[in-house]
């Protein structure tokens, strides 16, 4: 792309620079910098934790008892996705 003016070239750098630092990073376990910068980091980290154990759970709770509902129709454990 050709600026024309380095009002343009600055404003694409910016748009740049907020779609890089918006989007999970692999080195940083699937988080943005923005989320390092903010110190959110290892809130994010440990929130997925739970998700994944209670999803582990669910998944044992299925395969051993069935489909995770109580006889009466009730489920029996919590969303992962409530937390």
């Amino acid at each position: 792309m050709v600026y024309c003016s380095p009002d343009e070239l600055k404003k694409a750098i910016d748009e740049a620079m907020a779609i890089y630092n918006g989007t999970p990073h692999e080195a940083l376990r699937n988080v943005s910098p923005n989320d390092v910068y903010a110190g959110i980091k290892e809130a994010i980290l440990r929130k997925r934790k739970e998700k994944k154990q209670l999803t582990m759970q669910r998944r044992k709770q299925y395969i051993l008892y069935g489909n995770g509902t109580n006889n009466d129709g009730s489920v029996q454990y919590q969303s992962a996705n409530s937390l």
